[in-house]
């Protein structure tokens, strides 16, 4: 075998790894995006408490934050969340790429069993409002 041949061996394969893009659209330490929803205890069935009616808060990131500092308990407790990962694919004009995914937070509050999950929507707006159980201040 040739020197170019071998060369051509060890070289085309470490080019092709070395293209492969390690971005990711989540910060360290979060969950990978998937498309099936995570699972979770059940919960109320209304306003946000599922992928098929989320809350609709706007603003990315910043507005999901934004709206979860807002949320309290129904006797104002302050709530304590979690992202737990993203699911739900839907068109969205807002989107950058005409399609966003939902995002899932485990929340709760002093006086809460246990967590609840609910789903919201980063890219479009929509008058967001307090779910059952939740008061916004």
């Amino acid at each position: 075998m040739t020197t170019s041949r071998l060369a051509l061996l060890f070289l085309v394969p470490t080019l092709a790894t070395g293209c492969a893009s390690t971005a990711s659209s989540t910060r360290p330490g979060e969950p990978t995006p998937t498309a099936e929803a995570p699972k979770a205890a059940p919960a109320p069935s209304g306003y946000g408490y599922s992928e098929n009616d989320p809350i609709h808060v706007g603003g990315g990131v910043d507005g999901e934050y934004e709206y979860l500092e807002h949320l309290r308990g129904p006797e104002g407790q302050k709530v304590r969340y979690e992202r737990r990962g993203s699911c739900c694919a839907f068109a969205s004009e807002n989107s950058p790429f005409g399609s966003g995914l939902l995002d899932v937070y485990d929340v709760i509050y002093d006086g809460l069993d246990k967590p609840v999950t609910l789903y919201l929507n980063m890219y479009d707006r929509k008058d967001p409002r307090a779910p059952e159980g939740f008061r916004l201040d």
